[in-house]
């Protein structure tokens, strides 16, 4: 797990993702406060959700989507 700092930096990193990887299912993990933290691409579709850690949340979505709500 990468915990971003910033947005911009897990944009680029998500957009080369994008580029090599593909839009592919992700998981994506939120603070408290609701803000993205990280993401991770799903190891295959029926991997389980994984388990969050304090205050955290965890959301399934396309890659794609992720990068569009946060441009």
């Amino acid at each position: 797990m990468n915990y971003y700092e910033s947005i911009g930096d897990l944009l680029l990193d998500l957009h080369a993702d994008l580029q090599d990887i593909g839009d592919e299912i992700i998981w994506v993990y939120y603070d408290q406060e609701e803000k993205v933290i990280d993401y991770r691409y799903k190891a295959s579709p029926d991997e389980k959700r994984p388990v969050p850690l304090q205050q955290q949340t965890i959301r399934e979505m396309n890659a794609s989507e992720l990068f569009k709500s946060l441009q």
